[in-house]
């Protein structure tokens, strides 16, 4: 199989450099809170609604990256906790949670206007705690908890352009509240939750295929089994981070590798332990804030992933094909142009360099497993100082 990699020219930081470490920003700008909802357009993160352990609440803020300043926006017409936010476009949405009703509404934001539109009721039963994910100009909404055990598995398509819900496929795992979701590219992913048995915590974890609406089970979660985590994508890396499982309050951060089907352990976040956070990413950046630790709290966070620098100012330069990819014991690495005096660098999925190749000239490399454990593997192409390309490999011992 032959896989083909845009490689990029980072202006100023690169994928190794970044961190893999949380930065507090300032606290979010309301009352804190659990079960509060939000999602990010642009350079600006939005949260709001929630319950402040005695009422449920409707106040809404906007968090500006640029001057991490929070700013109080149009308040939503319908107090309520555990809804859900997601973004299509420069639109934002608040759907559903329960006030005392479970609530099956949903709710346009305009940043433009400040203002809320009531869009077309979700055809189903209200819910609260269910999961999303925006893919293109369409969300996918469904699972959660309808007022009662089972659990829902429906799951819906709602386009916001035609005001429409169409049904889907409905989930292939277990009903399910509180599940963590995020998107890459044209997949989406659920996992995690309270499933529909025991009303217990889970750590299955799914795939949804827009292109023929189909679910297929992937690699399980590797943390503890937990509900009502922080889930968000960075570039073509899913997150999973907090959660709960009754008992503990987790503050272990997972990245989901969507090529190799496989979990790789994340510095953990900073903050305390939390369930119902409202997770959400930026750029190259993911955010958590709010939830209870159990106490209620309005703190906000920054993680800085391996991949910050992709998702910030790049310019494309090369084109490399790596074929096989993944493989057990060489690959070929090619590039669109001749290399001259270059450096190429293996790291581990800590950051670590493993290996170096140097004074790479010409289009085609060799790299040898040698003794390497199976795995990802991220690599950097160095020429006149400069890095010139990154890109990923996956070693397997198939």
């Amino acid at each position: 199989m032959q896989i083909k990699l845009l490689l990029i020219f980072l202006t100023f930081s690169s994928i190794i450099n970044a961190q893999d470490v949380w930065t507090q920003k300032a606290n979010f700008g309301g009352s804190a809170r659990w079960g509060a909802a939000g999602f990010s357009i642009g350079s600006y993160g939005y949260i709001g609604t929630g319950n402040n352990g005695s009422n449920d609440l409707n106040d809404f803020w906007q968090w500006n990256q640029s001057t991490n300043t929070w700013t109080q926006k149009a308040s939503i017409p319908d107090a309520r906790h555990e809804a859900l936010g997601f973004a299509i476009g420069n639109k934002g949405y608040i759907f559903g949670g329960t006030n005392g009703t479970y609530l099956n509404d949903i709710w346009e934001y305009d940043p433009s206007f400040n203002s809320w539109t009531a869009k077309a009721n979700f055809p189903s039963t209200g819910r609260r705690s269910p999961a999303s994910f925006t893919i293109g100009n369409k969300a996918y909404v469904g699972t959660g908890n309808g007022g009662s055990i089972p659990y829902e598995t429906d799951w819906y398509e709602f386009d916001p352009l035609l005001n429409t819900w169409t049904s889907k496929v409905n989930f292939s795992g277990t009903g399910r509240s509180g599940a963590a979701a995020f998107a890459i590219g044209t997949k989406g992913y659920m996992g995690t939750g309270n499933d529909n048995s025991s009303n217990s915590s889970s750590s299955d974890f799914w795939e949804w295929d827009q292109s023929n609406n189909t679910w297929s089970q992937k690699a399980s979660f590797t943390g503890s089994e937990r509900r009502v985590a922080g889930g968000f994508a960075i570039g073509e890396a899913g997150f999973i981070c907090t959660g709960w499982d009754g008992t503990s309050y987790f503050t272990d951060l997972w990245e989901y590798d969507q090529s190799g089907n496989v979990w790789i352990k994340r510095a953990n976040f900073q903050g305390a332990g939390r369930y119902t956070p409202v997770a959400f990413s930026i750029g190259g950046y993911g955010y958590i804030g709010t939830g209870a630790t159990p106490s209620l709290t309005n703190d906000f966070w920054e993680y800085h992933s391996l991949y910050s620098g992709v998702e910030e100012e790049r310019n494309l330069q090369l084109v490399i094909s790596v074929f096989p990819n993944p493989f057990s014991e060489q690959t070929t690495l090619r590039t669109d142009r001749l290399l001259k005096n270059a450096t190429l660098t293996i790291y581990n999925a800590f950051g670590q360099t493993i290996k170096q190749m140097v004074n790479l000239n010409g289009q085609t490399s060799i790299f040898e497993r040698d003794n390497l454990p199976c795995g990802p593997y991220f690599f950097r192409i160095i020429q006149d100082s400069k890095t010139m390309a990154t890109g990923k490999l996956i070693i397997t011992d198939n």
